[in-house]
């Protein structure tokens, strides 16, 4: 489709990022979890993503300079 914006892996590591602690955060509000608890635990999942775009799949520069 013409115009439409494309996803790239970096886009999906910062909202899979956002969505984890977001995720902690409402299950805080809503269980009997500490804050700070919740919070590390949904730490965990949003190191992964960031350990995944710079270990596994790093960022390239894709000009040549």
């Amino acid at each position: 489709m013409p115009g439409a914006p494309s996803v790239s892996t970096a886009d999906i590591v910062l909202a899979s990022i956002a969505l984890s602690m977001l995720l902690a955060g409402v299950g805080a509000v809503v269980s009997s979890l500490s804050i700070v608890a919740a919070l590390a635990a949904g730490s965990l999942p949003a190191s992964g993503s960031i350990g995944y775009a710079l270990f596994y799949n790093p960022p390239v520069d894709s000009g040549a300079a």
